[in-house]
C-alpha cells in the first residue's frame, strides 16, 4: 500500500496529461496494405497476406481520480467498443505482464480473437493460465535471443507471419526508479486485482517477419513497448542479411534510459520509425487522447529523427490511426 501511495504521490506532483496540440500526429485512417494500425499504448493490429497479428492491445485505462490506480479490472464493454475486428489474428505478442499491456488480453483472445495464441514471458504465462488454456499459451521466454545468440522463430499457421522473442529490459519510471517488478514461478488460479500484483517478469522485444510464398522475410519490424539500455533488446545479428524496415518504439520513460533510442536505431536504420505509448492512459479516452505526463515526447520525436537513415520516416499514430509500410526493397 506504501509504494502504491508513493507512485500516485509522484503522479500526482507532475501534473496532467499534456496537451497534444504541437505534436506532429498522424491520424490516417484509410490506408491500403500493407498497414500497421495503432490501438494504444502498446496495442498495434498488422495484417498480412490473409494473416494477423497483435502486439498486446490495451483499451480499459483504469484511473483513481485521474491517477494511477491500486486496483484495476479489465472493462469488457470498453474493450468489446473499441477493439477492431480481430478473428483472422493467430499470434498475440505481449512485451511484458504490466497491467497497462496484459490485463485486457484474456478479453481479446476470448471474444475477438479466438483462434489466436499468447507468446510472452514465463510470467506472462503464469498470469493467463489463471483464465486460458495452457495450449493457448506459449512461453517465449525459454528461447529467446540474448545478446548474440539469435533466438527461436515462432511461426504463423500460414507460415507467411514469423516472431523471435529477444531479451530485453523496462526502463524506469520515474527518478530512476523502476515499480512493478518480480515475476511468479507457479500458474496463479485468478487474475490479479492489485496494480502491484501485475509483475513485470522478463521484458521482451520482438523482432516480426513478413513472409513470401518461399519462406522469405519481406518486411522486417522491431518492436519494443518498453524502453531499454543497450544492448538489452538490440537484435542478434542473423545470417540472413535482411534489415529491419520497420522499427516500433516506446516514447514512456525514454529519457530513464541511456542512449535510447539512438544505439537502437544506429543499429536498425529503419526506414519507417513508429512512435508509440505516447498517450496517457490513466482513464482516458483513446479517442482523444492526451499526452503522457512528464515525458518529452517532442525530445523523443528530435532524436528519433536525429537517428534515421536519409530517407527515413517518423510516424507519431493516434489511437486507431494506420500507416502504410514502406515499398518493399
Amino acid at each position: 500500500m506504501l509504494r502504491g501511495m508513493l507512485l500516485s504521490l509522484l503522479i500526482a506532483l507532475a501534473g496532467c496529461a499534456q496537451n497534444p496540440a504541437g505534436l506532429p500526429l498522424w491520424q490516417e485512417r484509410q490506408v491500403a496494405p500493407p498497414s500497421l494500425q495503432y490501438l494504444g499504448v502498446g496495442g498495434y493490429l498488422l495484417r498480412w497476406q490473409d494473416e494477423a497479428l497483435l502486439f498486446a492491445p490495451s483499451f480499459s485505462n483504469p484511473a483513481t481520480l485521474g491517477q494511477p490506480p491500486l486496483v484495476v479490472q479489465a472493462d469488457n464493454a470498453k474493450i468489446d467498443e473499441l477493439m477492431p475486428k480481430a478473428d483472422d489474428v493467430s499470434m498475440l505478442l505481449v512485451g511484458h505482464a504490466h497491467y497497462d499491456h496484459l490485463m485486457d488480453v484474456p478479453r481479446i483472445l476470448e471474444k475477438h480473437a479466438p483462434k489466436a495464441k499468447v507468446y510472452g514471458s514465463k510470467t506472462m504465462g503464469h498470469i493467463m493460465a489463471a483464465v486460458l488454456p495452457r495450449e493457448r499459451i506459449v512461453d517465449a521466454e525459454r528461447v529467446m535471443a540474448d545478446g548474440a545468440k539469435p533466438g527461436q522463430w515462432f511461426y504463423s499457421p500460414e507460415k507467411r507471419i514469423r516472431a523471435m522473442p529477444i531479451k530485453s529490459m523496462h526502463a524506469p519510471h520515474i527518478f530512476g526508479i523502476k515499480f512493478l517488478g518480480g515475476s511468479y514461478d507457479q500458474d496463479l488460479t485468478a487474475l490479479p486485482k492489485s496494480v502491484w500484483a501485475w509483475k513485470e517478469g522478463q521484458t521482451l522485444s520482438w523482432l516480426v517477419d513478413l513472409l513470401d510464398e518461399q519462406g522469405r522475410p519481406v518486411y522486417r519490424l522491431h518492436y519494443q513497448d518498453s524502453a531499454s539500455t543497450p544492448p538489452q533488446g538490440l537484435p542478434p545479428q542473423l545470417d540472413d542479411t535482411k534489415a529491419v524496415d520497420v522499427a516500433i518504439l516506446c516514447v514512456g520513460s525514454w529519457q530513464q534510459v541511456p542512449a535510447y533510442p539512438d544505439v537502437l536505431l544506429k543499429r536498425l536504420q529503419p526506414r519507417l520509425a513508429i512512435l508509440g505509448h505516447w498517450e496517457d492512459f490513466f482513464g482516458n479516452d483513446p479517442r482523444q487522447p492526451q499526452g503522457l505526463r512528464l515525458q518529452d515526447i517532442q525530445g523523443m520525436v528530435r532524436t528519433t529523427r536525429a537517428n534515421l537513415p536519409a530517407d527515413g520516416e517518423l510516424k507519431l499514430p493516434v489511437p486507431f490511426a494506420q500507416i502504410a509500410l514502406p515499398a518493399p526493397r
